[in-house]
């Protein structure tokens, strides 16, 4: 059966485990213009044979299942040892709110290419001054007929510098604080835009500032309605906490199994070593705890509750995991960490401690832990304000 007209899970996961077992797998370079361009073939690749946007409705370029079936060719994508496509922010982050919000227009326009790997998107949330508080954001759109005009500044903008597109929170009314904010898709080569790339602990620049001096957006490219941008985030950062779990739980398992191969490829004996194991075992509970908390996610997204604040115990659980995982698999190169170049156990240390570093910043972005626990405290337990 094509997979165009699979509908049935049982049937889509067999599909998906024959076409990957028949699929050349790529290899995943560490470094950082070499990954992206690989993931991005990746992404077209899994587009072009129909695995892309299963959730996502046809209208939009997807195929018009539930979040379910995405989440089994997710599990399919970790058991074949395979990646999850390059344009993440768009596909978990940003497309869905503007599958949900935007106008036909703009879904027919800009989700297949998006879904395609065609354009790459970036998210322009978080300001220097505007982070964990975002509803403080300063950045400003002011309406001249049928454009508005841009003026500010975004940080920590994940792939900044590779985007088409980027959907930006900005104030179009001063007053009130949350209610003053519109949701603009914003061509990232229009001019007055200057992205400067960060680099991270780990070596890479995939953070980014984006500075907007008098860039002119047009009207047509707001979504929803003026003013409303703040409710339309709420559901962006849901999103985030929601399929974006759902991806890195395929990632990070992907990269225990990477690591348990390694170590059987140098000596079968070595996965019965105590600290081996230990670490082996710390990062499969911490892997089944995130599954079980995605696959209540998944029933969320399926119901289409829209933002909860379980989104934060998403979030928090998947900080744990992250972090977990990337602990205790750097743990096992002991003093080899210190050498990157290194290859103890059969294992890739370069991989590893980037791996672990890149953990360290799961407990900020999308969220700094601390917001996500007020959240649960103040809006699921009840507890009042400090």
């Amino acid at each position: 059966m094509p997979v165009e007209q699979i509908t049935e899970i049982a049937d889509l996961r067999r599909e998906a485990r024959r076409w990957l077992a028949e699929t050349e797998i790529p290899t995943v370079p560490l470094e950082l213009e070499e990954r992206f361009n690989v993931l991005r073939r990746w992404q077209r690749t899994l587009f072009d044979a129909g695995w892309m946007g299963l959730g996502w409705s046809r209208e939009a370029g997807g195929r018009g299942l539930t979040a379910r079936h995405q989440q089994v060719f997710s599990e399919e994508l970790a058991r074949a040892h395979a990646p999850a496509p390059i344009g993440l922010i768009g596909l978990d982050v940003v497309g869905p709110s503007i599958h949900r919000y935007g106008s036909p227009e703009q879904r027919s326009r800009f989700l297949p290419p998006l879904l395609a790997g065609e354009d790459i998107w970036c998210q322009g949330f978080s300001e220097p001054s505007a982070g964990s508080d975002l509803a403080s954001l300063r950045t400003r759109a002011l309406r001249h007929g049928d454009k508005y005009v841009v003026n500010g500044q975004k940080v920590w903008t994940s792939w900044g510098n590779q985007a088409s597109w980027c959907a930006l929170l900005c104030r179009t009314d001063p007053e009130p604080k949350h209610a003053g904010i519109s949701y603009l898709i914003v061509d990232m080569s229009s001019p007055g835009i200057t992205v400067r790339p960060l680099v991270q602990m780990t070596g890479d620049a995939e953070f980014c500032e984006v500075f907007f001096d008098n860039v002119e957006v047009p009207v047509g490219n707001l979504v929803g309605k003026e003013n409303d941008g703040w409710r339309i985030a709420l559901d962006t950062l849901s999103q985030e906490r929601g399929y974006y779990a759902m991806r890195r739980q395929v990632e990070i398992g992907w990269g225990v199994e990477k690591t348990i191969d390694g170590l059987r490829g140098t000596s079968p004996e070595s996965t019965t070593n105590r600290r081996i194991s230990t670490a082996i075992g710390e990062s499969h509970v911490a892997l089944r705890v995130l599954d079980a908390q995605i696959r209540r996610t998944v029933q969320r997204l399926i119901d289409e509750e829209g933002p909860h604040p379980l989104d934060s115990i998403d979030k928090l659980v998947l900080n744990d995991a992250e972090q977990v995982v990337g602990r205790a698999l750097a743990d096992l190169l002991g003093p080899f960490r210190l050498d990157t170049e290194s290859q103890p156990l059969g294992l890739n240390a370069a991989q590893l401690i980037h791996d672990h570093y890149f953990s360290r910043a799961a407990s900020i972005y999308g969220g700094t832990s601390q917001i996500q626990r007020n959240i649960v405290a103040e809006r699921l337990l009840g507890l009042p304000r400090s």
